[in-house]
């Protein structure tokens, strides 16, 4: 494997990190939403579990170079944003006034999960990462 073919790989695993950083911060606010006493949606812990679990473990599938888990990965996030955004609208509609402070937390764990969609859409890094390995690689 040539050097700059090398230094693709780990710059896109040093892509799949900065990911896992971006993700495990949206997590943590989704926690704090799903968490909430004022939640009136306990579903929401579940759908946080679940996340955390799938999300990382497509996190895992990108390192080992499976390029269906960037798509996977970009499909789960998106349907994340839906839900959540739908649960989080009904929620702050339920109380008249300001955006409740819980839901605040949802929302900015929201935009946390849309801005890891940059990199992982628009990395080249990451696209050479999980390109098809030539007959040399392992």
């Amino acid at each position: 494997m040539s050097h700059s073919r090398k230094h693709r790989i780990t710059a896109g695993r040093i892509w799949v990190c900065v990911v896992f950083l971006i993700l495990t911060g949206a997590h943590y606010l989704l926690y704090k939403y799903s968490n909430s006493p004022v939640n009136s949606f306990p579903i929401t812990r579940g759908l946080t579990a679940g996340c955390v679990i799938w999300t990382t473990v497509l996190l895992g599938g990108m390192w080992m170079r499976y390029s269906w888990a960037r798509y996977a990965l970009i499909t789960i996030i998106c349907l994340t944003i839906i839900g959540f955004g739908i649960l989080a609208m009904i929620d702050a509609s339920a109380t008249p006034g300001p955006l409740p402070h819980h839901v605040r937390i949802g929302v900015e764990g929201l935009l946390v999960y849309a801005f890891a969609l940059f990199p992982l859409s628009k990395s080249e890094a990451l696209h050479l990462l999980l390109s098809p390995r030539t007959a040399g690689e392992r």
